[in-house]
């Protein structure tokens, strides 16, 4: 499950707003596409789900702190468009819980379902070729994980520029610039900072283990 822990206020307001608007279009698009019976058929199942996405949200596993993923099944047994409203409803859950802000509820409910939007669509065409229930959701559960993880990376790596303006170094060295940083502070001050920050390293590390964990705090 990826998921962007961030507190309120670290996004830029034209990130997290953007992501409240999409999501919105989003959803509106998904239920014209959908039938007013199914939906209301599907209702119950809905909140089990739900419910069973943010009970997984809420166990950690230990030391990697990551939690159960339940977005790509519960795509692929609700649909595109319920799969939308389910992690929305657990997105807010969480907010209200901690996990990541207010404000950034709209972007999490678009990382979170596109696991299950990817899910549901993988899961029929690879069930289509394969006719191997097995192996067609774990292929449509590895492919969607992945995915997602590189969106959830993108929209924070979008911050960038915003999380240097809120932690500049006092010397003129963002957070990033952590060349620059050792070349204008005393070597003696700096000896307890550790290596440099890799990123490339950092996600070779983090993509693995969202695909096969199914969690990621940002």
């Amino acid at each position: 499950m990826s998921h962007i822990h961030l507190p309120d206020g670290v996004l830029p307001i034209w990130l997290w707003v953007s992501g409240w608007m999409v999501s919105v279009l989003v959803w509106i698009i998904l239920l014209r596409m959908t039938e007013k019976k199914d939906v209301s058929r599907r209702l119950p199942l809905l909140g089990m789900m739900a419910a069973a996405m943010v009970l997984g949200a809420s166990v950690e596993i230990l030391p990697i702190a990551y939690h159960v993923n339940l977005a790509v099944i519960s795509g692929i047994l609700l649909g595109p468009a319920l799969i939308f409203m389910a992690t929305f409803i657990v997105n807010v859950i969480l907010a209200l819980f901690g996990h990541g802000g207010i404000t950034v509820i709209g972007l999490n409910t678009l990382i979170l379902s596109m696991e299950g939007v990817l899910g549901y669509f993988l899961f029929r065409l690879f069930w289509k070729v394969l006719k191997r229930l097995t192996a067609a959701t774990f292929l449509a559960t590895f492919l969607a994980l992945a995915i997602s993880t590189f969106a959830m990376i993108g929209v924070v790596g979008l911050g960038v520029p915003h999380y240097e303006e809120l932690i500049h170094q006092e010397k003129g060295a963002g957070i990033f610039d952590f060349k620059l940083l050792r070349e204008r502070t005393d070597p003696h001050e700096m000896e307890d900072t550790g290596k440099e920050v890799d990123l490339k390293r950092f996600v070779a590390v983090v993509l693995p283990l969202d695909v096969w964990g199914g969690s990621w705090k940002a």
